[in-house]
């Protein structure tokens, strides 16, 4: 039975090896090596006393099967302890593989050799090999191994300053102690091929003795628990096989008392206590509760503090990188405090001192009446946690604020089932509330809880002002958008306005004329089209427009457009001066907007009399129509050049918008040309249209 418990034990040991695998740093590797070499030790000094008193084959085959386990233990420790000193990753999986399968190769040989390759031979009491025996190669494996460490210790112990090695005196003494029995047990096989019972006890006494050097070291100085230190996930992972190993280990001590007794457990309880014992393995595995009160014995027993900072700090950064709403944080930081805190109530609001505070995350059956659970601005808790970083109805405080703030609110908490409250603040605005149930361990929040939801707390306060800054932000947008179309709509109603009040002016002297009646009902007829588009305009809430392309020649649309222009603006005097035929690849209609924009802001720069020529041209390079609007006018502000003109809202005209040259800009990109403006030698200003030539369409001079 002890045999079978023995290689339990150590096969326990092998497995526990994979945790590694979920490791990311060198400190971590060293302390799951560290742990399982300071189980292992004891183990091999009670099969090493085991096996003076009984020293048969099956044993022996049993503890040196023990050593081969202990060495490879024991050279994880040494190769990983010089990682531990400095901050490293672990290296790729397929080095994890690796390891792990060597090491499995070495174990399953040395087990296969051992059990079904090995004839030992005790004579006297002693047990005897031969040279080139299985024990002789692992004797030399086992010295190699015991020579690496105390080298990778020699230079761990270099390496640290003055300061920490007295820290680390006893656990560099102790890990010497087992290099040293263990070199001299081996050299003393390979030197007369022979193992001793006395030997063996020596071995255990000398190894116990290390043991108790290391675990003081890392007891009395918190050694794991510093820069090596054991994750709290592997000591969580590791407490089923440690049960199932005592369980085993019980089942194996109470065996063997009765059989020393002369006692048989009869074949029923022996399976009846195998079936026992794996129910409750079974029960512990598929309870979260009793797995979550595992977890707060181990995180209060055997750490500084109750919970891994950073790791419940980067779970919620996680979390929130695709957080983009107030809902999505809150959902974010309700679920990391949900696994973080050792209780199954929370309870978050939100809001501000105008509105109030309205719970964004309710557990249980509120039967749908959440107004009850508003906390107004004149709340007595939120008058309290203003000035408080917490409020806890286990407390007894002496200060008469809380005294009156639990007398008031108390019920109202129990209701809820909280006894914790805590703040969120951006900046000095208290944005919202975290409610804590009671722990369902029975235990009582302390410093560790404070401490956890201030930091959980200020992070997602932070996130929350990232959020409604963004959300802001959006707004602001939104309305500026709103802003520049209603710029817009008014610019182009000012336009047809101006339109209708040159024709207006003009009707006096003309109306009896046949051919300023049919001006004037066009000129109608253009800005009620321009009303039209205004009306879609403001039904798309866009401010451009999708170009109807064609084949347009310049000189006659020019020669078209200043006729009909001119009549409108009689103050104006329009000359045009074309160079031949010009096709252009455009659309009309926003072509005659974009010359009406550019020769109303002649006129209303320059006043009455001001004259404009209108010149056509073509670059054949580029396959560019050329249009240029040359004035006699006061010319452009130099601020304003050679950019700056055309953006929104820019003007130098007391009653300008600043709309019309932005939107002449937006209307030629729109039709894939460009403008842009100068002033000339004379002082007037020239705009300057580029526009795409046709293809295949007559351009060419005229002779």
């Amino acid at each position: 039975m002890m045999i079978h418990l023995f290689y339990a034990l150590n096969l326990l040991l092998l497995l526990s090896c994979l945790f590694a695998i979920q490791l990311k740093t060198g400190e971590r590797l060293f302390s799951l090596s560290l742990v399982q070499s300071l189980l292992s030790l004891p183990l091999l000094a009670g099969e090493y006393i085991y096996l003076a008193y009984n020293l048969e084959p099956p044993v022996i085959s049993a503890v040196l099967f023990s050593e081969i386990v202990f060495t490879l233990i024991w050279f994880n420790v040494a190769y990983r302890l010089r990682k531990a000193t400095v901050a490293a990753n672990t290296g790729s999986r397929l080095s994890f593989y690796t390891e792990i399968s060597v090491g499995t190769l070495i174990a399953g040989l040395s087990y296969y050799c051992l059990v079904y390759n090995s004839l030992f031979l005790v004579v006297d009491g002693i047990l005897i090999f031969d040279l080139y025996d299985p024990l002789y190669f692992y004797s030399i494996f086992i010295l190699t191994a015991m020579l690496f460490a105390a080298w990778r210790l020699e230079e761990f112990w270099r390496a640290l300053t003055p300061a920490y090695r007295w820290e680390y005196k006893f656990l560099i003494v102790g890990s010497f102690l087992v290099c040293a029995t263990l070199c001299w047990a081996t050299s003393y096989r390979l030197t007369y091929f022979r193992l001793i019972p006395d030997h063996l006890f020596l071995l255990a006494a000398l190894l116990i003795l290390s043991w108790s050097l290391m675990s003081y070291a890392v007891a009395r100085h918190r050694l794991l628990n510093r820069k090596m230190f054991v994750s709290r996930k592997v000591v969580y992972s590791f407490v089923t096989p440690l049960v199932f190993a005592v369980y085993l280990l019980v089942l194996g001590i109470s065996s063997l008392i009765m059989r020393t007794c002369g006692l048989e457990l009869p074949f029923v309880l022996r399976w009846l206590f195998l079936a026992l014992g794996l129910v409750a393995l079974g029960i512990f595995a598929c309870s979260g509760k009793l797995r979550r009160r595992v977890h707060f014995f181990i995180s209060t027993h055997f750490y500084v503090n109750k919970y891994e900072y950073r790791d419940e700090w980067l779970a919620l950064s996680r979390r929130l990188q695709g957080a983009l709403t107030e809902t999505e944080v809150v959902k974010a930081l309700h679920r990391v405090l949900t696994d973080s805190l050792y209780t199954t109530k929370l309870i978050i609001w939100l809001g501000d001192r105008e509105r109030g505070y309205r719970t964004i995350s309710l557990e249980g059956n509120q039967n749908g009446k959440t107004d009850e659970y508003i906390l107004s601005p004149d709340d007595p808790l939120v008058r309290f946690l203003e000035t408080h970083p917490y409020f806890h109805l286990g407390e007894d405080e002496p200060d008469n604020v809380w005294k009156e703030t639990l007398a008031k609110k108390k019920g109202f908490l129990e209701k809820l089932n909280l006894v914790l409250v805590t703040p969120l603040f951006i900046g000095d605005q208290l944005v919202g509330f975290i409610g804590i149930g009671p722990e369902f361990t029975g235990g009582r929040y302390g410093q560790d809880d404070f401490d956890l939801l201030t930091a959980l707390g200020t992070q997602a306060a932070s996130a929350l002002l990232a959020v409604r800054m963004a959300e802001q932000l959006a707004h602001t947008r939104e309305k500026e958008a709103w802003d520049r179309l209603s710029a817009f709509v008014l610019h182009d109603v000012k336009n047809a306005a101006t339109m209708l009040s040159l024709i207006r002016d003009n009707a006096p002297d003309y109306i009896h004329e046949p051919e300023f009646q049919q001006d004037m009902l066009k000129a109608i007829d253009d800005a009620l089209k321009r009303m039209a588009k205004v009306q879609d305009r403001l039904r798309a809430l866009k401010g451009e427009s999708a170009p109807a392309w064609e084949e347009l020649e310049l000189c006659h649309f020019l020669k078209d457009r200043c006729r009909h222009l001119g009549k409108k603006m009689g103050a104006l005097k329009i000359s045009l001066d074309c160079q031949g035929e010009i096709h252009a690849h455009t659309d009309s209609g926003l072509l005659s907007s974009i010359l009406e924009n550019l020769l109303l802001n002649v006129l209303e720069a320059g006043g009455d009399g001001t004259e404009v020529q209108i010149k056509t041209n073509r670059e054949y390079g580029r396959k560019q129509a050329i249009i240029e609007i040359i004035d006699n006018g006061p010319g452009i502000p130099q601020e304003l050049l050679p950019h700056a003109l055309f953006e929104p809202f820019k003007t130098s005209k007391p009653k300008g918008s600043g709309i019309g040259l932005w939107q002449v800009r937006q209307l030629m990109a729109g039709l894939n040309g460009y403008i842009s403006a100068e002033n000339t030698a004379e002082g007037g200003a020239r705009f300057i249209l580029k526009l795409p030539l046709s293809q295949g369409v007559g351009n060419f001079n005229s002779t």
